[in-house]
């Protein structure tokens, strides 16, 4: 089953925001990370080469940010300057990548019993992005749109 939940993201971004298309997942810009592994074929390394082994230790901390209590395993979403982040029990973040500030969050509403069933921790690793939509699995086992 699936479900469209809540804001658009699109909306949520702005008047500006583009929305992802196959060619988009198929030829990711550097600077996005569309998907799990970044690419089609999982590759898994940026492009990016602004970082080097002569400028890798001036690296500093720029902004940390508190997730979602529950065992952290997932793999944020980086486009056009936001990074969409997968927290345990149905909880999505979208925090501006420059500043760490949060853009917007959604909290799903999972039923009272989950702990009933569910035979492990709700542990949320990966999200999909496609047009203007967010695309998620739920911990009790819904594909919800956001």
């Amino acid at each position: 089953m699936l479900v469209a939940a809540a804001e658009v993201p699109g909306r949520a971004q702005g008047e500006n925001f583009v929305p992802v298309t196959d060619a988009m997942l198929q030829d990711p810009d550097p600077a996005d990370w569309l998907m799990w592994r970044r690419t089609l074929d999982g590759w898994g390394y940026s492009p990016l080469d602004s970082i080097t082994r002569d400028n890798v230790g001036d690296l500093r901390m720029v902004w940390s940010r508190a997730l979602n209590a529950g065992t952290q395993e997932g793999t944020p979403l980086a486009y056009d300057g936001v990074l969409y982040m997968p927290n345990p029990f149905d909880v999505i973040q979208a925090i501006d990548a420059v500043t760490g500030d949060l853009r917007w969050e959604y909290r799903r509403d999972l039923p009272d019993d989950l702990d009933d069933y569910l035979f492990a921790v709700a542990t949320n690793r990966n999200l999909a992005i496609h047009g203007n939509l967010i695309i998620d699995n739920s911990a009790d086992d819904y594909v919800y749109a956001l």
